[in-house]
């Protein structure tokens, strides 16, 4: 193979593979930047409607879908959710929109290892006075370990 080929050859192939890695790069910069608050699970993504870098800007009234992919390393018979919203230091507990009924790729049990897609729609009240909230998002099983515990902040307005 003559030097001008070969060369073509491999700036050929490191246009696929930088192509390959924008593609990559976009795909996780899609999805919402989120503190790890002593999630069990792996955390594979987190998707806040219209949210990528917090704080995430929601507008009264709303509703806003949240999207979290998880792989928990352990069989998980059941789970709920709960959220908690900190304003200004106080913790406001926040009853979730519900556990297992809201996978959309699978059902309880889960298995080991297994990737799972969860689907929650949260209103957005007109009731609700513009503020800022730090909201922490848990997936708590049967057992009481917390599958996923994510945290972000919300600008509500």
């Amino acid at each position: 193979m003559e030097v001008a080929s070969l060369l073509d050859t491999i700036l050929a192939s490191m246009k696929k593979s930088q192509t390959l890695l924008l593609l990559v790069l976009l795909d996780y910069v899609a999805a919402t930047l989120y503190e790890d608050c002593g999630s069990v699970a792996r955390i594979v993504r987190v998707d806040i409607e219209d949210c990528i870098l917090p704080p995430c800007h929601v507008t009264r009234p709303d509703i806003q879908d949240v999207n979290i992919t998880f792989s928990p390393i352990d069989v998980v018979q059941k789970f709920d959710a709960t959220l908690d919203a900190r304003i200004d230091g106080i913790h406001f507990p926040w009853p979730g929109p519900g556990g297992c009924k809201l996978l959309v790729d699978g059902e309880c049990p889960l298995e080991a290892n297994g990737t799972y897609l969860y689907h929650a729609v949260m209103p957005v009240l007109k009731e609700y006075p513009a503020l800022s909230v730090y909201v922490t998002w848990i997936i708590r099983d049967n057992q009481g370990l917390n599958q996923v515990c994510i945290s972000f902040p919300v600008i509500i307005s």
